[in-house]
């Protein structure tokens, strides 16, 4: 073999190698006598963009079924606290795969908490992102190019301080009108006095 076939060889073999290892970044776990593994479907996981619960349940390497009726999972961004609760779905033709669609709005570690019941065993387990698991979810803003893309969180704050902004003008717009009504007022008061101070003047004299 020549020396270009053979490095051919082995850049081939490194990549068959290192390709399972960056696709798989998920947490492996055993419940009650089954294989759990966990992640996301979309690695490495961005903000803003389509990706979804990964979850696998195997028992003695047989695939699991039947979960998407008995299984749940919520979804927690830990620096918000925001959570909320999505039911699983099946992946077609991979018995004992199951997902949950999200579009992840925010960067940074997320949980995962299957809850509900694996055939007749009790699942209540929480699943942490973050280094030799699966991944936290990564801003997008170095990767958008040639121009940069604001993100979600970006323009609902924008939106957010708009609002606000136009909320105060309002506002300020209110109490404008309600002094030049009371000041109305306060001169028709000072009107009707002076007639009357006036009428009560000619009546003396």
């Amino acid at each position: 073999m020549s020396l270009r076939l053979r490095a051919a060889a082995l850049v081939a073999v490194a990549l068959l190698v290192a390709a399972p290892s960056a696709a798989l970044a998920h947490e492996t776990r055993e419940v009650a006598g089954y294989k759990v593994v966990v992640g996301w479907i979309g690695e490495p996981a961005l903000e803003g963009q389509k990706n979804g619960v990964d979850f696998r349940v195997t028992k003695d390497d047989k695939p699991v079924e039947g979960l998407e009726k008995t299984v749940k999972v919520e979804v927690l961004h830990k620096a918000s606290g925001t959570k909320k609760t999505f039911a699983l779905r099946t992946i077609f033709r991979d018995p004992g795969h199951y997902t949950a669609d999200i579009i992840p709005t925010a960067p940074g570690q997320y949980e995962m908490r299957f809850f509900g019941n694996i055939e007749k065993a009790e699942m209540n387990e929480t699943f942490i992102s973050g280094p030799g698991r699966y991944g936290d979810i990564e801003p997008t803003t170095e990767l958008a190019f040639p121009v940069p893309a604001p993100q979600v969180r970006e323009v609902a704050g924008s939106a957010k301080q708009a609002l606000d902004a136009a909320q105060d003008a309002e506002d300020a717009a209110s109490t404008a009108r309600t002094i030049a009504i009371a000041g109305g007022v306060l001169g028709v008061l000072g009107l009707v006095a002076g007639g009357g101070a006036l009428v009560a003047a000619r009546r003396k004299s």
